[in-house]
Order: C-alpha cells, then sequence, then structure tokens
C-alpha cells in the first residue's frame, strides 16, 4: 500500500480535535497508529509519492531501512504513549497535538525532498510546543516560549541551509551531504540543536519537566531521536560527529555529577 504514514496520524489529530464523542476519538486514537504501521511495514522502496513544483521534485514517501525502523518505532510509541495518556486523563487538544507530533516525526523519516522534510520539521516544533503549553501552568508558558525560541532558531539555519545547498547544487534532494559547504554545516547545526547537542542543550531539562506527564511521555519519544535519524541518514560517518559525540558523553557525566 502507497500512502504516508505520518500523514495518517496527522489526520488522526486533526480528527481527535472535531469529534465531540470522546469515545470516537479514543477509538481514533488507538487505531490510528496500528494503521500506520501496516503503511509502514507494507511499503518498498518501489513505493514513491512524488510531484514537481517549481521544477523540482517533491517526494512525500520515500522508503528506506533506517527510515522505516524510526518511523516503527514513531508508531509503537505514539500507541504507548495514548494509552498512559487515555488513562492519565489527557486533553483532547493535547492528545491531537501529540499526534499531529508524531506523524510529522514519521513523515520527516519517509520524506525523500529537503522542502517536505523543513515543513513537517516546523510542524512538529510548533506540535511540540503546545504540548509544553498544556503543561497549563505559568513556567509551563514560560519554558514553552524558550522551546520555541530555540527551535524557530534551529528552523531558521534548516531553511538557510537548505535554500543555499538548492542553489549551490540544484538539487533539494535529501540525501548523503559532505559537509563541503557552508549550508551543508547550516543543516547539520538545525538537526544537532533538535538533538540536544550542547551548547544549545538546556532547552531539554528546562522545557520537558513543565509539560503534563502524558505530555512528558509524548516529547521524550520524537524531537531529538527524529534529529538522530536525519543525521544519520545525511552525515553518517562525518569526524565531526564523534568530537560532538564526545563532548555529550563528558558534558552529561560532569553534570550527573554535579547534581
Amino acid at each position: 500500500m502507497c500512502f504516508p504514514p505520518g500523514l495518517i496520524l496527522i489526520f488522526a489529530g486533526v480528527l481527535i480535535t472535531l469529534l465531540p464523542s470522546t469515545f470516537l476519538q479514543r477509538i481514533i486514537a488507538l487505531l490510528s497508529p496500528f494503521i500506520a504501521l501496516v503503511f509502514i511495514w507494507t511499503a518498498s522502496p518501489e513505493n514513491i509519492i512524488q510531484f514537481t513544483w517549481l521544477s523540482e521534485t517533491i517526494n512525500l514517501l520515500k522508503v528506506t531501512s533506517l527510515g522505516q525502523l524510526f518511523a516503527t518505532v514513531f508508531s509503537i510509541m505514539v500507541l504507548v504513549g495514548t494509552i498512559y495518556g487515555l488513562g492519565a486523563g489527557i486533553k483532547k487538544l493535547e492528545l491531537a497535538a501529540a499526534f499531529i507530533y508524531a506523524g510529522a516525526a514519521i513523515s520527516v523519516c519517509m520524506v525523500g525532498d529537503l522542502l517536505s522534510l523543513f515543513i513537517f520539521w516546523e510542524l512538529m516544533a510548533l506540535a511540540s510546543t503546545y504540548i509544553i503549553f498544556a503543561g497549563g501552568t505559568h513556567a509551563a508558558f514560560a519554558a514553552g516560549q524558550r522551546y520555541l525560541a530555540i527551535h524557530l532558531l534551529g528552523g531558521v539555519l534548516l531553511l538557510i541551509g537548505i535554500g543555499g545547498h538548492w542553489s549551490e547544487t540544484g538539487s533539494i534532494s535529501f540525501e548523503v551531504m559532505q559537509l563541503d559547504t557552508t549550508y551543508q554545516w547550516l543543516i547539520l547545526g538545525a538537526f544537532l540543536i533538535n538533538a540536544g547537542a550542547p551548547p544549545l542543550s538546556s532547552w531539554l531539562p528546562d522545557a520537558y519537566p513543565e509539560s503534563s506527564p502524558s505530555g512528558m511521555v509524548f516529547l521524550s519519544a520524537f524531537t531529538t531521536k527524529t534529529a538522530v535519524f536525519t543525521i544519520l541518514h545525511c552525515f553518517a560517518g562525518q569526524e565531526v560527529l564523534i568530537y560532538f559525540g564526545l563532548f555529550m558523553i563528558f558534558y552529561g557525566i560532569i553534570y550527573a555529577l554535579l547534581e
């Protein structure tokens, strides 16, 4: 079957906001992750959904083994988070935002062009910000504002990087990059911000604890892991990642000892 599985969860999130019946909302919330899994597992590299825009190929579905792996984990996580959230009394709009958030994360893993990636990347940022706001406290609102500012910075870096890469290479294909241009470094920088790499990593301990308990389950499942996927997809094997990784390891160890 050929359909972008991430869009199934995004549509489910929209339906959850529109349906007045709590029973129907719960049915959609529990069934849609299974439906997404079916589309993920039955997709093959031959399944491609694309169209032309401004003489460029927009690829809404490009199947890779790495993308299928991450999308599968994300679908399972949204199901687990939903079961927990329904038991914890998650609010309707918070649940809807969580599904849009998860659907955007899955879509990032299964697109084939940088413009589609950027759109879903920013949709993740907006939906996850609302989940933080749904914590319902003044601290949650303040933390959500700081979270949004950091992720908008990452989005600006990503957009500039994509635009420059498009201008230099004439391609918006979501593929392996060699870090031989400034714009590719900007793209990597945007990915590292979402991955929680220092020095811009304080948004993680600042924002996540201010969300609701059910919201925190969703927040911990997608943003940083999607960033890891994009880094693996585009920059696997780049030596600079060794130094970022070592810095993050020792930063975490020292921070834990200080605590």
